[in-house]
């Protein structure tokens, strides 16, 4: 039965090459966006990436391999990153909404372009192609991470739920994506013990997740016995920087930390530039955000913040006797965004509201709270990036991500970030709490189960108790990317195994 499926799928793509291979390549491309947040539809991924490797196929030109890859990259990055655009439509800024909605595809296209000329330049047996594909493929996901700041947004192995999800523990989420592509070029290996094994696999690490999330996760479910609340205002992108909606958009924050709580709390959270002009200069102000705090407890809120003459987008402590007790800056920004690379060369505006560009923060850190466990920052996109989000050498006890997705509109944008970051909690084994402007905050576990929602435009709080972090130190958190690494090199040993006894047939 498998291999009729095989033979009639390997014959459908044919017919469709037959109508035009750039058209499908990137039609596939498209298909493999639908696995990501919030479809999820991960059963489509063997189609998407079986498709695009028997495309290769049947290419011998190395010009149009490149090309094929390029199309299908722009096809998945178009469909998946499409809320790029709403950025700068919020602004008006429409001159911008092409080149963050397609011209971001277009750079990130040339990852799988370069993917595909390596895979059908290096060897070409069914097999050892898929081989050095995966491979490839991996590296150059770790290599979309890095390069230019990196972006490892929507690596493919984000596509899954819960239970495969606890992977990223032991091999983080570019191993967890290494597995994923592996197992969706089912169809293109030509081997016979490949379909079950790709099916025995995903059933035995599904196995291992549901007991782990199940059964080994009681220390997950206990609390430290600090209540917190996460207040969202839901304030529009559009008014949220006009001076004069600031004292009402100031005071639906402040009246929603003043509802009263069943328990006492220990801290109240504010988003990203929930605050937003720079506090320090008006004490009024710090005396008016104070009162916010609860009695004896604290605020944590995101604001400017100006030293020396530069300018911080930062996470700021503040007591309920207006003393500042923790400050954070914002280390990793966003390019276009909080400041324009080559500012001497490109005098376009950046999408965040002043002149002045920001500058980054000195890096990760592990920052003490009197009363409160010592936390790890994280602001906006700070928590998409994988082993870079906590200090290793002094680990904190959960993690605080601060983020204003308004920017993404009505979207996929918001639930994708929700479930990047939610990875970062089970990379980690500890719990990460989620303050966003209009959604989605949550409250994550140290298993990655969110707790408590908020959806998006809703406005509310959430009280919570801080969960535990995880009593021990994940295999991830402990060797990062070491694992990964020895995935993508047993692969090319396979591919070159394979490939060599592929050549070695074809003489005799």
């Amino acid at each position: 039965m498998l291999r009729t499926i095989q033979l009639k799928f390997s014959s459908w793509v044919l017919y469709l090459i037959a109508l035009n291979p750039l058209v499908v390549s990137g039609i596939l491309g498209g298909l493999a966006a639908l696995s990501m947040p919030p479809l999820h539809y991960w059963f489509i991924l063997p189609l998407a990436f079986s498709g695009f490797l028997i495309l290769l196929e049947n290419e011998d030109s190395l010009k149009k391999i490149f090309w094929l890859g390029w199309v299908f990259g722009f096809g998945y990055f178009l469909g998946s990153l499409y809320w790029l655009g709403n950025a700068p439509r919020t602004l008006e800024m429409w001159y911008a909404v092409p080149f963050a909605a397609v011209g971001l595809p277009i750079g990130l296209a040339f990852f799988p372009a370069f993917v595909s000329l390596a895979t059908c330049w290096a060897v070409k047996s069914p097999i050892a192609r898929v081989f050095a594909f995966v491979a490839f493929w991996s590296i150059g996901e770790w290599l979309r991470g890095h390069i230019l700041t990196g972006l490892p947004w929507n690596l493919i192995g984000y596509t899954w739920d819960i239970w495969m999800l606890q992977t990223t523990s032991v091999i983080g989420i570019y191993g967890l994506s290494l597995l994923t592509v592996l197992s969706a070029c089912i169809f293109a290996t030509r081997h016979k013990g490949w379909y079950m094994s790709v099916i025995l696999g995903i059933c035995i690490l599904s196995f291992w997740g549901n007991y782990r999330v199940t059964q080994s996760s009681k220390d997950a479910v206990k609390d430290l016995g600090v209540n917190l609340r996460i207040v969202q205002a839901s304030i529009p992108q559009q008014t949220k920087w006009l001076a004069e909606h600031f004292q009402e958009n100031l005071e639906r924050y402040i009246a929603l930390s003043h509802l009263e709580a069943e328990k006492p709390l220990a801290a109240v959270i504010w988003p990203e530039s929930s605050v937003t002009v720079v506090v320090e200069k008006s004490p009024p102000l710090i005396s008016l955000l104070a009162s916010a705090a609860p009695i004896g407890g604290m605020i944590l809120f995101g604001a400017p913040r100006e030293v020396n003459g530069l300018l911080h987008t930062s996470l700021l402590a503040l007591n309920s006797q207006g003393n500042m007790v923790g400050v954070y800056d914002k280390s990793h920004l966003v390019p276009f965004g909080e400041y324009m690379p080559l500012r001497s060369l490109i005098t376009l505006k950046k999408l965040t509201y002043g002149d002045q560009d920001y500058t980054p923060g000195s890096g990760v850190i592990t920052l003490p709270l009197p009363g409160l466990p010592s936390v790890s920052p994280l602001i906006c996109y700070e928590a998409i990036f994988p082993h870079a989000v906590v200090d290793e050498k002094n680990r904190p006890f959960w993690m605080l991500n601060i983020t204003n997705d308004a920017w993404y509109g009505h979207s996929a944008g918001p639930y994708q970030h929700l479930q990047i970051v939610r990875v970062r909690a089970i990379e980690e084994g500890m719990p990460l709490i989620r303050a966003a402007n209009n959604g989605i905050s949550a409250v994550i576990d140290s298993y990655g189960r969110i707790l408590y929602r908020l959806e998006l435009d809703e406005i509310g709080f959430i009280d919570f108790s801080l969960p535990k972090r995880l009593e021990y130190v994940t295999l991830y958190a402990q060797w990062g990317e070491l694992i990964f690494v020895s995935m993508v090199l047993v692969l090319l040993i396979m591919a070159y195994t394979y490939r060599s006894r592929q050549m070695k047939k074809s003489k005799i």
